[in-house]
């Protein structure tokens, strides 16, 4: 049917949106009866919003008016064509709740909105007023994660928050002076092959570096003799772990002892250090477990352990490593 002409069931005039509907509806008439379906795409600009259902029709040939299939409209789903659409036009960030605007509708994330002291950065107008519309797309939108290798779903306002934590994501190499770049899944076989000093063992003489591992809450040795550096993961059966830089420093008044922990997460650990010593004493330590993007080489500033000189040499060195709950 072109614009501006009608037909007998009274339609008529410009069609410029219409509105799309997984529902099939008929209309009655004296001589046929139809079904009339809604186009599935709206457009407005170089944007479009395509929506689907898990039952599409095929065609509108006269063999499709027996299909009187109804889909709920909670089975519709939707395809948004450009997700820069759902970035604050200011900072180019993905916006997150709360959404500001002015009287004039341009939109600002709440960070450039307190940057801007509230004024609107393209028409100069108070940003007071929540565009609760926008922030309801935002909290229902569900994009994949931008990093090759992950595929697990997210909120779009929580993209940024899962990108610094996502195992997939690329970093630079947590240690100095190392310009190295790969993703959490690769930084432990990097770091075991490039940044360790000395190697790990779980009480079996010659074990492999590949099995460096440790479990919550179990005390695992480590071996002093050759370095000053021991890193090790945590043992997972999904492949993933956290990883643990033990390190100790020889300082005029004694040995310090410290471990941290490097890699991305929001997970919190406490550790403890069973010391023995040559004099048949134990020293125990417990600290929290400090994650750090950076490794820096050289002595801590907190967190640590001073063994004075007249108590070493230390003969044995155990740590625990336990995970905080809330």
């Amino acid at each position: 049917m072109e614009p501006g002409d009608s037909d007998d069931d009274g339609w008529s005039g410009d069609v410029d949106i219409i509105a799309s509907s997984p529902v099939m509806e008929r209309r009655d008439s004296d001589d046929d009866a139809s079904p009339i379906a809604s186009s599935p795409e709206i457009s407005h600009g170089d944007e479009s919003l395509i929506a689907s259902s898990p039952e599409m029709e095929h065609g509108d040939s006269e063999d499709d008016d027996d299909d009187d299939t109804i889909v709920s409209p909670s089975e519709r789903t939707a395809t948004l064509m450009d997700l820069d659409v759902t970035d604050c036009p200011i900072c180019f960030n993905t916006l997150t709740i709360p959404i500001f605007q002015c009287d004039n509708g341009h939109i600002t994330c709440s960070t450039c909105c307190q940057r801007l002291s509230q004024k609107c950065a393209t028409c100069s107008l108070p940003t007071l007023s929540r565009n609760r519309a926008m922030e309801r797309v935002i909290e229902l939108l569900r994009v994949q994660c931008p990093n090759a290798g992950c595929f697990k779903m997210v909120s779009c306002s929580e993209t940024s928050a899962h990108v610094n934590h996502c195992p997939f994501t690329q970093r630079t190499c947590p240690f100095r002076s190392c310009d190295f770049t790969c993703s959490f899944k690769d930084l432990y076989k990097h770091s075991l092959a490039k940044h360790s000093i000395a190697a790990p063992t779980a009480a079996i003489p010659g074990q492999s570096l590949s099995v460096s591992m440790f479990k919550f809450g179990t005390f695992m040795r480590l071996i002093l003799s050759l370095g000053k550096r021991i890193i090790i993961k945590e043992q997972s059966t999904e492949g993933e772990g956290e990883i643990v830089v033990v390190e100790w420093f020889d300082m005029p008044d004694g040995r310090i002892f410290y471990a941290c922990c490097i890699g991305p997460g929001t997970d919190k650990f406490s550790y403890q250090l069973k010391l023995s010593l040559q004099s048949g004493d134990e020293l125990l330590f417990n600290s929290d477990l400090q994650r750090v993007r950076e490794v820096r080489s050289e002595p801590p500033r907190a967190h640590f352990l001073l063994v004075p000189s007249c108590m070493l040499p230390v003969r044995e060195c155990d740590i625990s490593i336990k995970r905080k709950t809330n």
